[in-house]
This record gives structure tokens, sequence and C-alpha cells, in this order.
């Protein structure tokens, strides 16, 4: 599996359920099976360019979008940056991220 595929389809998984989209939903919405869908979101298939745009327009993104896997990390690494962003924030912020990191958790 490659990497970049599995950072794909974890990109279209966190779109797909900010959109409270299940994988069902989503494969009525861009015409293919809903088995595809949970494949493409574990990265374990190639998909083509016009199924890329398929995917993209039910999600209301563009490709470009599906294809920015950069914000990806592993947990140490995303520990991290959490970290960072709690030293530099006021007191309001932090507060604000310690209320949402205990109610979604």
């Amino acid at each position: 599996m490659s990497d970049l595929l599995l950072k794909m389809g974890l990109k279209i998984r966190e779109l797909r359920k900010k959109r409270g989209l299940s994988q069902e939903k989503l494969a009525v919405k861009a015409n293919i099976s809903s088995k595809y869908v949970g494949e493409i979101e574990r990265g374990e298939v190639n998909i083509s360019v016009s199924v890329l745009f398929v995917i993209a327009d039910a999600l209301g993104v563009s490709c470009d979008e599906l294809m920015e896997t950069d914000h990806i990390a592993d947990k140490a690494e995303l520990v991290n940056k959490i970290h960072d962003f709690i030293k530099k924030a006021d007191e309001e912020s932090v507060k604000k991220v310690y209320l949402f990191i205990k109610n979604f958790c």
C-alpha cells in the first residue's frame, strides 16, 4: 500500500465524516460501490482521475483539496503540534481547546 494512497484515503474519510456521510451515502453520491469507498479510504486501491473527480464533487471540494495530505501526521507529531499551539495560545484559547478535546474524545 502506497503512503500517498493511504494519506489521500484518510483525507477522503476525514472529509466524508465532517459532512456526516456514511461510506454508503458517499458511494451513492459518487455513483461507486461502498466497498470501493472503503478500499479507497484504506489506501488499498489506485483510483483513477475520474473517480477522484466524482468523489471530490460528492464531497463538495476540489481535487486539489483531496490531494492535500501534508496535514496528516503520526500521533507523536500531532501531539507536538498541539503542544506548540497551546504553549503560544492565550488562556481563553487553551480553555477552548481543553473543552473541545474533553467533549470530543
